[in-house]
């Protein structure tokens, strides 16, 4: 399998992006091996991107984008431990030699689609229901408000017109021990720590699961309580070194383009 390859960037401003170390490091995991330049500045990454397989196990079809690398800003500590990993669609990061799935969506759901990325050792996760506490993988939910359960993604966090509120039987509050922040108007940054059962694929199990929140606040279709699309990611690692660079790779790589404003 190809080696990720560093490049040298400048001037990103992005929280991925880490320092290079002023000696060449190596870092091994799985089947991919990478090497951090040497530099002053800062360091993006050529990353393999391995193709996912349908909800089913089986092949994907010829349609949509199969890049074969994707440029990214990676902590070189990283370099060597995480991949992409690519349905033709959407795009996630996870750690390197594991597999990835399309999801099935819920009975009922029918505009929702995802990917969960897993062990290669292991069967893909049964994501249409709540996989069992301490499940490992990274979760990646793409819906929307028009739906019921694009709802109930996002009322623990964000403020929905009643009439949503109510027909997607949201929560009063949320669960116990469950921690959330907003670091901006459009993301939520959720914590299920070890032990708590909350709102994120995987939780309830040994290791805090972590994960983000994406609803474009877009106005008046917010109010009004038309749809709008929205994605989740849930990161639930033993390694949850990993997760942080995980999580910001999603935010900007998966942000719901607003309608409108798709160039």
């Amino acid at each position: 399998m190809p080696a990720a390859v560093a490049v040298v960037l400048s001037g990103c401003g992005s929280s991925l992006i880490g320092s290079a170390t002023t000696t060449t490091s190596t870092a091994s995991s799985g089947s991919v091996a990478g090497t951090a330049l040497p530099t002053d500045g800062e360091v993006a990454v050529a990353f393999p991107v391995i193709t996912c397989t349908t909800s089913a196990g089986t092949p994907l079809g010829s349609t949509g984008w199969r890049p074969g690398f994707l440029l990214a800003p990676i902590p070189t500590a990283l370099v060597g431990k995480v991949e992409f990993y690519s349905d033709g669609v959407h795009t996630v990061l996870g750690p390197v030699g594991w597999a990835c799935a399309q999801t099935a969506a819920a009975p009922g759901n029918v505009g929702a689609s995802g990917l969960v990325v897993y062990p290669a050792d292991t069967t893909a996760p049964a994501v249409a229901s709540v996989p069992a506490p301490g499940t490992q993988g990274v979760f990646a939910i793409f819906d929307s408000t028009g739906h019921i359960q694009g709802i109930d993604l996002v009322c623990p966090f964000f403020a929905v017109p009643r009439f949503q509120s109510e027909e997607a039987h949201c929560a009063a509050s949320k669960p116990v021990g469950e921690q959330s922040s907003m670091p901006t108007p459009d993301v939520a940054a959720v914590t299920d720590p070890a032990g708590t059962s909350g709102s994120l694929l995987g939780s309830g199990g040994a290791q805090p699961v972590t994960g983000v929140v994406l609803f474009p606040q877009v106005q008046p279709a917010v109010t009004y309580g038309s749809s709008v699309d929205i994605a989740v990611e849930s990161c639930s690692l033993t390694d949850t070194a990993l997760c942080p660079t995980i999580l910001s790779d999603f935010e900007v790589r998966e942000f719901p383009v607003p309608a409108g404003l798709a160039r």
